[in-house]
């Protein structure tokens, strides 16, 4: 009888230690598939921002330059203002924009990008975003980010230790034209 109880008792300890492995696994498993759902949730938000940079891209047209083009005319046809021009030259990084290309392909930004791109590029401040440094302020206000220094000399900016400038979210520094 001494027997039966002992193998009772550990029947019974392999039963809760069974228990216990078993939710165990449950939680886990509850968690794998929680996870799954939140990130599939995720995937498709970031799915639909990509198909709405691909509809904003494809906004964007291209244009084959014919002998006669200039950028104002261009701006004229594309924005009924060809004042614009300055647009057409920053997208396509023309230095001389009396000198287009017969032939060469330009992109073309929709009208309403061709407005804030043409706002921006007028701006004389700039409002600093939490982790901009000047080269991001550069591209984002001249579209070329190795003119950082015009910003730091027209701020009169301090330096970091590594020789950097120092810049803080938050503050408005000039923009240089």
């Amino acid at each position: 009888m001494a027997r039966k109880k002992n193998s009772f008792f550990a029947n019974w300890q392999e039963n809760y230690a069974g228990l216990i492995l078993g939710a165990i696994i449950v939680i886990v498993l509850g968690l794998l598939v929680a996870n799954f759902f939140s990130n599939r949730n995720k995937d498709i938000s970031d799915g639909q921002q990509v198909n709405m940079n691909q509809q904003e891209q494809a906004q964007e047209e291209e244009y084959k330059v014919v002998a006669g083009d200039s950028l104002s005319k261009l701006a004229e046809k594309y924005y009924g203002d060809r004042a614009l021009w300055p647009v057409l030259a920053r997208e396509n990084n023309i230095a001389n924009p009396n000198i287009i290309h017969v032939d060469s392909t330009l992109k073309i930004p929709a009208k309403e990008s061709a407005a804030q791109i043409k706002e921006q590029m007028t701006q004389t401040t700039y409002k600093v975003e939490k982790g901009d440094t000047l080269f991001i302020i550069a591209v984002k206000m001249y579209g070329n980010g190795s003119l950082w220094p015009t910003i730091a000399r027209a701020n009169n900016l301090g330096k970091l230790p590594n020789g950097n400038p120092l810049v803080f979210a938050d503050s408005t520094i000039k923009i240089p034209r």
